[in-house]
């Protein structure tokens, strides 16, 4: 979560970094404020010594240069992860679609779960009872 101008805001894309010799579960998340535009990122990693956990948030031009920076130490990204699983995950919403035939009755109904991230799953089928 981020604040910029007076707002909160969630990132936009999270980076999975390489640890290196001094850190571990390095994360980048990165975003851009909804009202100004400015480029903010998150620096998220744990040190392997004693566990501590430090978080630095940079703005506009360092922003931008901690990115370039890190773009070699990327080992995934957040996107990739969503791109592998073909269920819903998270918040997600319902939709019913209607089947019908040559004369334009409805034979079934497909309740499906949906995601944000274009996931469906089909849930339930239902054969109306009813003629129409």
């Amino acid at each position: 979560m981020f604040i910029h101008c007076n707002r909160k805001f969630n990132s936009c894309e999270i980076w999975f970094l390489y640890d290196n010799k001094d850190f571990t579960k390095r994360r980048l998340y990165l975003g851009a404020c909804p009202i100004c535009g400015a480029c903010i990122v998150k620096l998220v990693e744990t040190r392997k010594y004693d566990g501590k956990i430090f978080k630095k948030i940079y703005y506009k031009k360092e922003a931008e240069k901690l990115m370039q920076k890190m773009m070699s130490q990327v080992q995934s990204t957040g996107s990739d992860i969503h791109k592998i699983k073909r269920v819903p995950v998270g918040f997600y919403y319902g939709e019913n679609i209607e089947i019908h035939n040559s004369k334009g009755h409805i034979i079934e109904i497909r309740q499906k779960r949906c995601d944000f991230f274009g996931n469906k799953e089909i849930i339930l089928k239902l054969k109306p009872s009813y003629s129409s």
